[in-house]
């Protein structure tokens, strides 16, 4: 029974590709029904980035457009967390789990879908992930710190934050290559180049302040001395989202020890990502949700990840039991406004 059990599971729910087509039509429907239940969140944007201000207006203006937007963004993300795992195969077996997952996790709020910053600036973080996956055992590392280094730079032009993430992926080189002086100057001159052009054009339209307010955004941190004016339910939803990804980390733990070398690095380095993530955003806490947004992609590679290696039953029906809860929150928030957040 359990062999059966197995084996449906395989088929129906981990190498099926109909299941990403099936899960891609229903997410589409869903987000529509949100959508047209609930509309956009009209929470402001802040101003943590060099060119929303410009786009804000026009999505404004027309939210099919931002709805749509963020669902092709939804699409691209769930696209990139899965060519990660087919380019460097760190889910040996298989799967469709790498696609669908986030399909699944950002639909779940009317925050996904509004097209925000965030989007673009995720996208280009998860774009970081491939040239920086690609050092492992090599010595020409000049050219790859180069590019990630300039693709998170311009993802901090969508949400300055993100340029945090720059002395992450240069410890994350380290474990994977080398780290040299000249690697140092690569990352630097990438930076340079993308923000030397970001300034041209605020010199050019003479808003030097409109180029410092979103870098000052970096040093304003949350206020410890106070305590998050969170209430019951909000306290609850964040200890259930904590409780969630600390129990696929440990589980999925044991998983990645029977792994190669490099899957192990490039597994250990999204847990990395997700904690360090979470940190970030109680540090900002209040200034923004981007953490939010990236400790969530790379936690659908954990949960992937950890899922495509089942071998007990238990761990089929804690899968079933995760997929419910997934579809029970989203019904919630089409339907309600229960949700704590």
């Amino acid at each position: 029974m359990n062999t059966q059990l197995n084996r449906n599971f395989n088929t129906y729910f981990i190498e099926s590709r109909f299941i990403s087509v099936a899960v891609a039509i229903v997410v589409v429907l869903m987000r529509f029904l949100m959508f047209t239940k609930r509309g956009l969140d009209e929470s402001p944007i802040n101003d943590s980035n060099f060119v929303w201000n410009s786009i804000e207006p026009l999505l404004q203006s027309f939210p099919t457009l931002s709805f749509a937007a963020s669902t092709l963004s939804i699409f691209f993300v769930a696209f990139l967390i899965s060519e990660i795992n087919n380019r460097f195969g760190i889910i040996r077996m298989r799967t469709s789990m790498p696609f669908y997952i986030p399909l699944i996790v950002f639909s779940l709020h009317p925050q996904f879908l509004r097209f925000t910053p965030d989007f673009p600036a995720l996208i280009l973080v998860l774009l970081s992930v491939f040239p920086l996956l690609g050092t492992y055992q090599t010595h020409k590392t000049n050219r790859p710190i180069f590019q990630f280094s300039a693709l998170l730079a311009m993802a901090s032009l969508f949400q300055i934050y993100a340029i945090l993430l720059i002395p992450v992926w240069i410890i994350a080189l380290k474990a994977l290559s080398e780290v040299n002086f000249r690697s140092l100057l690569a990352s630097i001159f990438g930076i340079s180049v993308v923000y030397w052009i970001a300034f041209a054009f605020y010199v050019f339209a003479d808003n030097i302040p409109g180029f410092v307010a979103p870098i000052c955004n970096l040093i304003e941190i949350y206020d410890f001395t106070q305590i998050p004016n969170f209430s019951v339910p909000q306290w609850g939803f964040i200890s259930t989202f904590v409780f969630i990804v600390l129990y696929f980390i440990i589980v999925d733990n044991r998983q990645i020890v029977r792994e190669r070398s490099f899957t192990k690095k490039a597994l250990y380095l999204s847990m990395s990502i997700i904690i360090v993530s979470l940190l970030l955003h109680v540090l900002f806490l209040s200034h923004t949700i981007f953490w939010i947004y990236v400790a969530i992609a790379f936690l659908t590679i954990i949960i992937a990840h950890f899922y495509t290696n089942v071998t007990s039953y238990q761990v089929i029906y804690s899968f079933a039991v995760f997929i419910v809860l997934m579809i029970f929150y989203m019904v919630i928030n089409t339907f309600t406004e229960l949700s704590p957040f």
